[in-house]
């Protein structure tokens, strides 16, 4: 027990505790949007599914594993299209983050009075009535055919709205910031009738309402004069005024917190048994996926890049282009690892004409994250470095055969006879030749002018502005009726 913890000790990283920290984060969102969904018991039979899958690929159950892998690859659609309303109310949320810094001046908003205040009284004259408080999430997109407004609250203008003679009074009064933003608007209806009972369509709507966003909704029964509120999904009945402020208080102390302070303890103090539940899943999870007491080493074959080299001078053929390197380290590092990543960056800025060796090491080889150079072959790369110089060289014509018997009294020319090249200075010699690709003659006619390609060696290349070709022609010799001998050239 000893060694463990001092191998823990040795190992664990400050990226391990961010990742615990990132992933305790996500586990417990995962938790608090299972808690608001109404299909969770899916989402319990899948992470089932799950935990069988696991231990079946851990203890080598082969039949097991794979009807589990099929299976959990048509649960991964099915918790798309099942849950695809709730994913996007999870967009819809992160898009709204940037209203987390929104406070509060006052404990109580003046406007909850009225509020209070006027739902009750049209409750008491059985006036049906349908008030959406805004939270964080934007309700556009749940929300049709309502009137902007941006009106301040009033008792007055709530009661006008809400009169049976009014034209909008069977929709939804929005208020966003303390203003009512728009009125009439329909809302969507909720499909879970073992909640909404025997109520009508107000209660429906505000329970739906509920269900895809963070609003709160306030709903007014004129059969019965009851008032209701809805908030997570849950639908319920508030008897008296002061119950009915306290949930409004509390609802805008969670969408709207005083101030920074009072944001950070509400974070840390709600909800501590689901936070010490995901933060001890994310350390067993780090435990069975990330953690591990040995090392493994891997080898790969990468690329050698030799950069920044002066363009007067080059390096020659025999300069290798791969190693295999081996590199060790803990799987888990190895999992992150994209080997196309991989290579060995040779900077020649600083070489000179002459034979140059350099030792592959960790200035040269980036090592990725977590992961060590433990060996490379080569280990040493050797190649020549080579100044290139300006020549004029002879073109010499490489053939084939014989010309036809007809042509046999003709002489070759090749145009130009002669090339600028730039060739290594080691290799700059008298003698120095350029040859043609190879030209069957027995393929000349009496009009031919053939295109004849250069063939270069490595030590020389054409200056920018001369031609990789040149021109083959026949021309007529008077003085000879012979048949002449076209010598093939050597290179």
């Amino acid at each position: 027990m000893a060694s463990f913890w001092e191998h823990l000790q040795l190992t664990f990283r400050i990226a391990d505790a961010a990742d615990i920290v990132l992933v305790s984060l996500f586990v417990y969102a995962f938790f608090m949007w299972s808690k608001s969904t109404a299909s969770r018991q899916m989402l319990v039979g899948v992470a089932v599914a799950a935990l069988i899958y696991v231990l079946a690929r851990a203890y080598d159950l082969y039949m097991t594993a794979a009807m589990f892998q099929a299976a959990l690859a048509f649960a991964a659609v099915a918790v798309i299209v099942v849950f695809q309303e709730d994913l996007r109310r999870f967009f819809a949320r992160l898009a709204s983050l940037g209203k987390l810094g929104r406070t509060r001046n006052h404990t109580t908003d003046p406007s909850f009075d009225v509020i209070v205040e006027t739902v009750f009284e049209l409750a008491k004259k059985k006036t049906g009535a349908l008030l959406v408080v805004q939270g964080k999430e934007p309700l556009d997109r749940h929300t049709q055919g309502g009137v902007a407004t941006d009106a301040r609250i009033s008792k007055a203008l709530l009661d006008s709205i809400f009169d049976p003679h009014s034209m909008g009074h069977d929709g939804a009064v929005i208020i966003d910031q303390n203003r009512i933003a728009q009125f009439a608007a329909r809302i969507p209806l909720s499909e879970n009738s073992e909640e909404i009972g025997s109520r009508g369509t107000r209660h429906c709507a505000a329970l739906g309402l509920s269900e895809l966003s963070d609003a709160m909704v306030m709903v007014v029964s004129e059969e019965r004069g009851v008032v209701s509120v809805a908030e997570d999904g849950v639908l319920a009945r508030v008897d008296a005024p002061g119950a009915l402020k306290l949930r409004l208080e509390r609802f805008t102390e969670r969408v709207r917190p005083r101030n920074a302070a009072e944001t950070s303890r509400r974070f840390f103090m709600e909800n501590p048994g689901l936070k010490v539940a995901a933060f001890l899943l994310a350390c067993l999870a780090w435990f069975l996926v990330s953690y591990e007491a040995e090392t493994v080493q891997k080898t790969f074959v990468v690329p050698i890049e030799y950069r920044n080299l002066a363009d007067t001078l080059d390096i020659d053929d025999a300069a290798p282009t791969e190693a295999r390197v081996t590199l060790t380290g803990y799987e888990r590092a190895f999992n992150l690892l994209a080997p196309s990543t991989l290579k060995v960056s040779l900077d020649l800025s600083a070489v000179t004409e002459a034979q140059q060796e350099v030792v592959i090491d960790d200035s040269n080889f980036k090592s990725p994250s977590n992961l060590t150079l433990f060996r490379s072959v080569p280990r040493v790369v050797s190649f020549g470095v080579h100044t290139w110089v300006k020549a004029r060289v002879p073109v010499e014509l490489r053939t084939e055969g014989r010309l036809p018997r007809n042509l046999r009294d003709r002489e070759m020319k090749v145009v130009p006879d002669a090339v600028q090249v730039l060739v290594w200075r080691s290799f700059k010699t008298p003698n120095l030749r350029v040859y043609t690709e190879s030209i069957d003659l027995m393929r000349m006619t009496d009009a031919t002018e053939t295109k004849a390609k250069l063939v270069l060696p490595q030590y020389m290349r054409l200056e920018s502005d001369q031609p990789n070709e040149v021109m083959l022609m026949l021309d007529s010799v008077a003085t000879s009726t012979e048949a002449i001998s076209i010598p093939q050239a050597q290179p």
